[in-house]
């Protein structure tokens, strides 16, 4: 079983793109979200300890709602299936994990209500 949940902080804007897939368009959108890890210390307080940024995509009728609902930094808590990818750079390939998001929750704070949409869906 791959799955990955996680909840962390959008960095950027939100990439909302239409491509074609199996000869139909489709929306995608882009989100580059860091997934903070907070460890108590001695005083009781929250650090943020190895926290990691991954890209997270997003497809269907769910990328154009997460597009139009979480701008950058929306704390966002997400479900999904890790994948392989890569990039390019001057010194070669990188390899990196990304995640295919099935359920996206904006996480409220004290100013908003909970935002949820979608159901699971074959990735």
């Amino acid at each position: 079983m791959n799955e990955f949940i996680g909840e962390g902080n959008l960095g950027q804007e939100p990439d909302l793109r239409t491509v074609t897939r199996e000869g139909e368009s489709d929306s995608v959108v882009n989100l580059r979200i860091y997934f903070d890890r907070p460890v108590p210390d001695a005083e009781g307080k929250f650090e943020d300890r190895k926290g990691f940024w991954l890209n997270v995509e997003v497809w269907g009728d769910r990328a154009r709602q997460v597009a139009r609902l979480c701008p950058k930094g929306s704390r966002l808590a997400v479900i999904g299936s890790l994948m392989d990818d890569s990039y390019e750079t001057d010194g070669g390939t990188v390899a990196a994990l990304s995640v295919r998001a099935r359920r996206v929750y904006l996480v409220p704070n004290a100013k908003m209500d909970s935002v949820h949409y979608g159901k699971d869906a074959a990735a």
